[in-house]
């Protein structure tokens, strides 16, 4: 491809980028101000788009997840985190591992056997998780403004490392798993994400020690997760989650791409409000 020509589909690509944030980013604001039902319903779709994503990232290696066994118990997860009925959660987890199991027990070596109940129960586990830690987080009194303050440390982490990364960007962070992404970027992102979260306890009348501190905490936990996320795609040699045929987010990759560092993020301070007694 030559240059003019790659440069005319990083335009088209950043416009395609922009529209989607400025129709999806409003959109998860005000189901998320909403609350209640609908928050629960994006949660559980979340939840179930990321399944599938993560389950067919093993195909080029022969090692799917079982998506029927994987559904069924993603959607059995969130419901039971969600009332939390933690031993329900622990058998549908148990349940996910037998029925995987047994589902190929006849067929492959037990190696293909077991990297395939690996995968259906990763899936599960990185799918249903943190959707469900998300939905119990929104449930908390003053659970909008906790869900407002972890979307603007990981869209502000997220927007603000591809702007610095476009316009400063020279070193490469991590060029063994991701060929793009910079050292100056990663701190533009880190910097602004911070900034973003203690404007955002500053309007709130929120600014504590304890919070300042998680708002340090999570820009970089951020950039972990982005890492991660491109780890395992270059591992299972993929160029982004999207399922085929179902690219619903146009220019961002699929789900799994765009929610690499809130998974992060949210699980920081699911367990912090967890450790802290709130009684989520």
């Amino acid at each position: 491809m030559s240059t003019s020509a790659k440069q005319a589909q990083d335009r088209s690509n950043l416009i395609t980028r922009a529209i989607t944030a400025l129709i999806g980013g409003p959109l998860i604001l005000i189901i998320t101000y909403v609350g209640g039902v609908p928050f629960f319903i994006m949660g559980l779709v979340l939840a179930v788009l990321s399944l599938l994503e993560f389950c067919m990232l093993g195909r080029d290696r022969q090692m799917p997840g079982h998506i029927p066994v994987g559904l069924v118990g993603v959607v059995a997860l969130v419901f039971a985190y969600a009332s939390h009925e933690y031993m329900l959660v622990a058998a549908v987890i148990a349940a996910v591992i037998v029925v995987s199991y047994a589902w190929d027990a006849l067929r492959g070596t037990a190696e293909k056997r077991l990297a395939r109940v690996g995968m259906t129960t990763a899936a599960l586990l990185y799918a249903g998780l943190p959707a469900s830690f998300m939905i119990l987080i929104r449930a908390l009194p003053d659970g909008l403004l906790w869900m407002v303050l972890i979307f603007m440390l990981t869209w502000g982490t997220d927007t603000l490392a591809y702007i610095g990364g476009r316009m400063w960007g020279k070193r490469l962070l991590a060029p063994s798993i991701s060929p793009k992404k910079t050292v100056e970027g990663a701190v533009v992102g880190v910097v602004g994400g911070f900034l973003l979260g203690l404007i955002t306890l500053i309007l709130s009348q929120q600014v504590t020690p304890i919070l300042v501190i998680l708002c340090l905490i999570a820009p970089p936990l951020a950039v972990a997760g982005d890492l991660f996320e491109s780890r395992l795609k270059r591992y299972f040699h993929v160029g982004d989650s999207h399922l085929s045929g179902l690219n619903i987010i146009p220019g961002h990759g699929g789900v799994l791409d765009r929610t690499d560092a809130l998974i992060w993020v949210a699980t920081l301070f699911y367990l912090f409000f967890l450790l802290s007694g709130v009684g989520i």
